[in-house]
């Protein structure tokens, strides 16, 4: 099968997460030349593209904002991730060097510098078309883009997504459809909740506010994680790319995505998510202890809720959440 490449696919999803309260960190600001005008922004972009002229923090996420480039409204810019392996077609099992090359469509050739958010100028997350496999990578810088050599392993469809912050923008998000020959997995259909998994040796639990899983209102959900019986404090956990943990949420229909950084609230993970729609997502939390990276992954299926219908508990409501 041939590899089949799909380059300026902006996905901006309507589901979001957000950290409840405190301070983030993890995002290194690129410099910005002596003179030039600048605005202020979230480095999570947790209001889609809104510039303050004053520092201060994000109201939604509580990080500091950054200064970056103001935009030419003369002169917008539109970015992509352009796409290439070696060889062009991908076997399972196989080594192929993809490569990521940031581009901006009206200036072509132009170099696209790009800030180091969460430890690197580049998220990689992979997943098969089914949400049945997942792999989170970091392709290395080249000198003009970046190269990730990699072997998938089996035949079928995936999907890339790029997710990384191009020096003085907003984060962009491209999802890249990938065809791998060679024999596939089983597909696997997913019909029924799972919430709590067990993964080396840790019980992961999430639990949202009510007890339901409904669209049409702010969830507040508590990941807890067990061992041995015993609850465990997230705060002694190792930081993994300059956060406790990391959260990928991806809606198994229309591929809607989200990767974010929760929080900590009384020894264990906080997050807020908002559904559109109602469906199944996947969900893969990771975080590290002893050196060793956990992944945890999840099947959330949610109803049609009401408005007002999820009771919001005091200190934890009125959060919005950044969209990629």
């Amino acid at each position: 099968m041939k590899l089949k490449s799909f380059f300026s696919i902006a996905l901006w999803v309507s589901l979001f997460f957000a950290a409840c309260g405190g301070k983030h960190t993890g995002h290194q600001q690129a410099d910005i030349p002596p003179g030039t005008p600048v605005k202020y922004q979230c480095p999570m972009d947790c209001e889609k593209g809104k510039l303050y002229d004053q520092p201060g923090s994000c109201p939604v996420c509580k990080m500091d904002l950054v200064a970056v480039a103001a935009p030419d409204a003369a002169n917008p810019q539109t970015f992509k991730m352009n796409f290439s392996t070696q060889p062009a077609e991908i076997s399972a099992g196989k080594t192929a060097k993809l490569t990521f090359t940031p581009a901006i469509a009206e200036k072509p050739g132009e170099a696209v510098p790009l800030d180091v958010v969460h430890e690197k100028k580049l998220h990689l997350i992979m997943v098969s078309d089914d949400l049945s496999w997942f792999d989170h990578q970091h392709p290395e810088y080249n000198g003009a883009g970046l190269d990730l050599d990699y072997a998938f392993p089996r035949g079928g469809n995936y999907l890339l997504f790029a997710d990384y912050k191009p020096a003085g923008s907003g984060h962009q998000v491209e999802k890249i459809p990938v065809s791998v020959s060679g024999a596939p997995a089983k597909a696997v259909t997913y019909t029924a909740a799972k919430t709590t998994v067990n993964v080396d040796g840790f019980e992961i639990s999430l639990n949202p506010t009510g007890g339901k899983w409904l669209t049409n209102n702010p969830m507040h959900i508590t990941a807890t994680i067990r061992k041995g019986g015993k609850l465990l404090d997230v705060n002694a956990f190792e930081n993994y790319l300059g956060a406790k943990a990391h959260v990928v949420m991806v809606g198994l229909d229309d591929k809607t995505y989200e990767h974010v950084h929760p929080d900590v609230h009384e020894g264990s993970f906080d997050l807020h998510t908002q559904f559109a729609k109602a469906g199944i997502y996947r969900l893969w939390l990771q975080f590290q202890t002893d050196g060793k990276i956990h992944t945890a992954d999840f099947v959330i299926k949610a109803d049609e809720g009401k408005p007002g219908e999820v009771p919001q508990e005091a200190g934890h409501g009125g959060h919005e959440g950044h969209n990629h």
